[in-house]
Formats: structure tokens, sequence, C-alpha cells
């Protein structure tokens, strides 16, 4: 049986702001990129929130989200995955996952630099908008990697259009010509301003540039600076680290930073006020357990 990936989305199965079907254009895009960089035999399970708040470029927004991340998360190991994939170029709930699970959580643009750092010395961050800005500089911090990345480290394209070619971003995924006559032109205004700015490498920080691999777009043009779009290098990350976790029995660290002293039983029961089906389920699957033992 091949690598199981529990991808976690931040939103509901439906997503106001992109129109009729534009949501389900950006998902199907996805999930033919995911078969493009992945092994055939890797399953792949996308997973939405029951609820979501959308607007998770705002950090009390996003707190709450994490809640519903974490807990979708936590779904996927119970139901046997081999790692889990959060697909937000904003790494959300990443760290508090990672303390209530076993299996590996990869976050895509935590992936994407980690990546960079072996393709060159510095690297550069391009986002969608600038209130996403802050929080992708907070991830640089919270992962140590500041000194690899240029001053001023996360960009958004300011050419003129770019908010409205925001509002037609399901175009995106569905006309290859658009996103070079429209997308990277902008993108590459302010890639290049990194580049002159030191950036070796530049690392998309929202998933929504997943229609870059769709493309076939990943180098600046008129350079050797490559793009690395993170979700396409974030889910074959996963794909490795699910394979390691299978054989090798690697996963994340327990010893202090994502180390949680309680046994399941104890988590679940905390828990249980907030997801009394979560509960309830890891209940039955412990008793199942118990009963197959006796």
């Amino acid at each position: 049986m091949g690598i199981r990936i529990h991808v976690q989305s931040i939103y509901t199965p439906s997503m106001p702001g992109f129109g009729d079907g534009g949501y389900d254009a950006i998902n199907d895009g996805v999930m033919r990129l995911y078969r493009q960089v992945l092994r055939p035999d890797t399953e792949v399970r996308p997973q939405f929130l029951p609820r979501s708040t959308y607007y998770t470029s705002h950090v009390y927004l996003e707190m709450i989200n994490n809640i519903e991340v974490v807990r979708g998360v936590i779904q996927g190991e119970q139901d046997g995955y081999d790692v889990a994939f959060v697909r937000c170029g904003n790494d959300p709930g990443i760290r508090e996952a990672r303390e209530m699970v076993r299996y590996p959580v990869v976050g895509m643009t935590e992936a994407a630099m980690a990546y960079a750092m072996q393709l060159g010395s510095k690297f550069a961050l391009i986002g969608v908008d600038e209130k996403s800005a802050p929080i992708v500089e907070r991830n640089l911090r919270l992962y140590g990697l500041e000194n690899r990345a240029i001053a001023d480290p996360a960009r958004v394209p300011k050419a003129e259009g770019w908010d409205e070619g925001l509002h037609h971003a399901p175009r995106w995924f569905t006309d290859t010509d658009y996103v070079f006559d429209k997308v990277v032109p902008a993108f590459e205004e302010c890639a290049r301003g990194a580049i002159e700015d030191g950036a070796e490498v530049i690392v998309t920080s929202c998933a929504l540039y997943s229609a870059f691999t769709l493309a076939g777009y990943n180098k600046v043009s008129g350079t050797e600076v490559p793009v690395l779009e993170s979700v396409a290098v974030g889910i074959k990350q996963a794909e490795m680290m699910g394979d390691l976790h299978r054989s090798l029995g690697l996963t994340t660290s327990k010893h202090r930073t994502y180390f949680n002293y309680l046994q399941p039983e104890m988590r679940d029961q905390l828990m249980a006020p907030f997801f009394p089906d979560l509960a309830e389920k890891a209940a039955a699957a412990r008793q199942a357990e118990a009963d197959k033992s006796a």
C-alpha cells in the first residue's frame, strides 16, 4: 500500500468570495498538482473544516481556526494516515498539531524554505496580501531561518491590477495563458526586487500559487533563480516524510518543544467539551483494540 497523506485545508468544502464553481476549480487544480508530483500509489485525502473563519491572515481569526485545523490533523492520525500536510502558506496550527499527534506534520512554506536553503544562500518569500506578510515573518523567526532570508523577506506584488487579479484566482487554475499574461508579470516584478536585494531563491507563501506548478512556471524569466511553489514542494516532502515514518519510524521529536505528557485518554477527556465526537471516536478505537487483545 502506498503512503497515505492527510491534507488539511483551512476552509470548509465551499468558500464565499470565489463565485459559483470557483472554489471547486481551485480544489480540482490542486488535486491535479498532487497527481503531477506524487507517486501513483500515494493516497491523498483532502480534509475540509466543519467551520472556518476564512480570514486566517488575521491572527485572532487564525487562532480560532487553528482549533479546527488541529482537530482535523488528529483525525487524520486516528484514521491511520502516515503524515499530515497543512495546505496554507501561513503554516497555521502546525506547531500545535505536532504536540498532539505522533505522525509527522508538514507545513507547506516551512517545507519550501527548508528546500530553498539547499538551492541557494538567501531566499525571499512572496505572498498575495500584505496582511499575511507579518505572519510569514513571524514563522520565519520561529523556524530560526532569519539569517537565511534577505532583509524585508516577505513581499507582495504591487503591480497595477494585482488586487483585481486576485478576484479571478479560480481562473489561475483553468487558464494557463491568463497565468502567464496577468499573474506572472506582477509576481516577477516583485521577485526581481527581491533578487536585487540578494535573493537567490524565491519561495511562494500562498497556496494560490499552486497554479504556477500546473502552468509549468518554476524560474524567474531571464535569470537562473528558481521559484519554489510551496504546495508542490510541501506535498512532496510530506510523501517523503510519510515514507520515512513508515519504514524507519522517524517522526517529530517529543523531547521538549513537542513533548506531550498527556496520555491519549487524558488528552481526549480534556478536549471532549470542545470535540465530543472526536473523543467518542478515540474511546471506541481504544475499546476495540482492548477487545482484540483480550
